[in-house]
């Protein structure tokens, strides 16, 4: 059974993950998992170069600015890279099989949310998140207002089930405390 972890940004989806790690339960951060192939995947490695230039290429891995530049810019770079990622992100996490993966935009990798046994969204107030971004990750108030308002779809729990139509997901509330979250999680579990 894989499950995955998903949510808005300041929703949780990290300390949900730690809280399942904490009880020795298996969880992959995708993006972790992503920085692990751009480094060590020489397949990847290789179409990366072959698509973006050599100098995209760093000894970690790939130039994270450069490629972060590219891909805010334009579209059709960004839909190139995903092209060449995330199939080789769904193959590694299907051979990897955790009991989770935790990643922001399952919606973009359709065959990976095709194999989750189900979605459990983490979500929490919009002035909580807000507080976490600027309290805990330095964001300044005007770029964790922006940030949220460019995810308010996900807002409703409607439009969860639109990106994830026939999955069985569950949402959990993080607008509490920690303690709250942990019983949360212990429920389900």
């Amino acid at each position: 059974m894989m499950i995955g972890i998903t949510g808005t940004i300041g929703a949780g989806k990290s300390l949900v993950g730690r809280i399942l790690r904490d009880r020795k339960i298996r969880v992959i951060d995708a993006d972790v998992a992503v920085h692990h192939l751009y480094r060590d995947d020489k397949n990847l490695r290789a179409a990366i170069a072959k698509e973006f230039g050599e100098d995209m290429l760093t000894e970690k891995g790939i130039s994270r600015s450069r490629m972060a530049d590219l891909v805010f810019k334009d579209a059709s770079a960004r839909g190139r890279l995903e092209a060449l990622v995330y199939p080789v992100l769904t193959q590694y996490l299907l051979r990897a099989n955790p009991a989770f993966v935790e990643a922001a935009l399952f919606e973009n990798v359709p065959d990976l949310v095709a194999k989750l046994d189900e979605i459990w969204v983490v979500s929490a107030a919009r002035d909580v998140r807000k507080n976490r971004l600027v309290e805990n990750r330095g964001f300044s108030e005007a770029d964790a207002e922006r940030r949220i308002e460019l995810q308010s779809a996900k807002d409703s729990e409607g439009e969860w089930r639109k990106l994830f139509p026939g999955k069985k997901i569950r949402f959990i509330d993080n607008s509490g405390d920690e303690a709250q979250l942990q019983n949360a999680i212990k429920n389900i579990l």
